[in-house]
């Protein structure tokens, strides 16, 4: 081991002169402690590891780079639409259906589930509790108690979309070749199925009004025979489903025969009927357009049905309200039913304001509100003035639910699928689609801006 060292003293001497570098220490150790140097494989797997370190860090750039610019176009293509929808809010002009058609496609990816209607609540209520939130006195004989400011603001209504849609409907309104041409559609639209066979029966046949409106086999209300003073289950009305298949948001029916009354109060209670909207006057020009189907004074029977005038209060000069007891002797149940009746609408015609229809129609939803049973509408034939006031309703009610879009002929052919010869006249649909725009514009003024 001496010798050992002596020799690696002189050697780091030798090296310091041949090299011209100084070593700083030599000397001798055991040989198991020596590291070899790395061999060529080890160094191949580090190189690789690096590399692919570098590739996963580029990857994730170039994911999040692109990420990035997804967002900028998109961006910018929601700033360009909201520009032109304030441009169009302010004055209509022809690229408002362009506009609102992109909206609908925008909002047709991102739709959401409607509300569910609120729960069933009692039906057996006064008449003062019916048009208030708390107790208030019934209007005065011929005083007008307009309601205009009473429609709270629909909050899911957009403020952007609610111009849109306004935009739309004026423009609709203004161009009158494309209502021309929308009209003419729907005049050619026809309903499948549309068969009629039950309504033309020979013992069916007295129980309508107009023949030119049945109710189809596919689509009519069905009564219970046991309780009909007929043995029959045949009436002409038609329920009207909304986005519900199993329960329907209205009922359209003809105005009541004096041999379909008991029919009529039949359906009223077998539906769950608590209120009534009747569009027509008993008489026009010497013509009956509908039976006098409740009492004038105290109460009147039909067959198993008592109905009981319990109030009837001039609201104002367009429309009155008239609240009944409805009991039934066989099982001596009692409810109440209300009665909302439009004066100033005529056949083949419209009211001579859209806001009067509004007031009323507002009236009707705040004693219908918190029910599930259906509306029973009625006029003549249960389809002219019928049909126009449900197309409005059903279209201002989707869009307090928050619908993003609309189309007014697509919603009067879903109800023609279900009752023939809804909104009768081109001068009918065109004061619905008045009606939807007024009542819009009413609900952006008085949303926060």
């Amino acid at each position: 081991m001496a010798a050992a060292s002596r020799c690696s003293v002189s050697n780091k001497d030798k090296l310091e002169r041949s090299s011209g570098l100084r070593v700083l220490q030599a000397g001798v150790g055991s040989k198991s402690k020596l590291q070899p140097p790395p061999r060529p494989a080890e160094q191949e797997d580090s190189t690789k590891f690096l590399v692919l370190t570098l590739l996963s860090i580029a990857a994730i750039l170039g994911v999040l780079l692109a990420s990035g610019v997804i967002y900028c176009l998109r961006h910018d293509s929601h700033r360009r639409l909201r520009e032109k929808l304030r441009g169009l809010a302010g004055d209509p002009g022809p690229d408002a259906t362009a506009a609102y058609q992109e909206l609908c496609r925008q909002r047709m990816a991102v739709r959401t589930s409607e509300h569910a209607e609120a729960p069933h609540v009692s039906r057996i209520s006064s008449v003062s509790s019916q048009f208030s939130d708390g107790p208030m006195p019934s209007p005065p004989a011929r005083s007008s108690t307009s309601s205009w400011s009473e429609e709270p603001a629909l909050p899911n209504m957009d403020i952007s979309t609610g111009h849109m849609v306004l935009a739309y409907m004026e423009d609709h309104l203004r161009n009158k070749n494309r209502l021309e041409q929308e009209w003419e559609a729907l005049c050619a639209y026809q309903a499948e199925p549309s068969s009629t066979l039950v309504a033309q029966r020979e013992e069916n046949a007295p129980k309508n009004r107009c023949p030119a409106v049945l109710a189809y086999d596919h689509s009519r209300v069905l009564l219970k025979p046991e309780n009909s003073h007929s043995n029959s289950d045949y009436i002409n009305a038609s329920p009207i489903m909304d986005h519900d298949p199993r329960s329907p948001a209205y009922i359209a029916t003809q105005g009541p025969l004096p041999a379909t009354v008991a029919d009529f109060w039949q359906m009223v209670w077998e539906s769950g009927c608590a209120v009534l909207v009747m569009l027509a006057p008993l008489a026009e020009n010497g013509v009956r357009q509908c039976y006098h189907y409740w009492p004038a004074e105290g109460s009147n029977l039909y067959h198993i049905y008592e109905v009981n005038l319990v109030s009837e209060h001039i609201w104002c000069e367009d429309f009155l309200v008239r609240s009944f007891y409805l009991k039934n002797l066989q099982t001596n149940e009692t409810r109440t039913v209300t009665q909302f009746h439009f004066l100033g609408w005529y056949d083949q015609g419209v009211p001579a304001s859209t806001r009067s229809l509004l007031d009323f129609r507002r009236k009707v939803n705040k004693c219908y509100k918190g029910r599930s049973c259906p509306i029973i509408v009625h006029c003549s034939d249960g389809a002219g003035r019928s049909g126009t006031y449900i197309l409005i309703d059903m279209v201002l009610n989707k869009m307090a639910k928050g619908a993003k879009e609309m189309d007014m002929a697509a919603t009067l052919e879903h109800l023609r699928d279900q009752r023939p010869g809804m909104v009768q006249t081109k001068a009918q649909f065109e004061f619905a689609l008045t009606a939807v725009a007024e009542e819009v514009n009413a609900i952006l003024k008085a949303l926060p801006q």
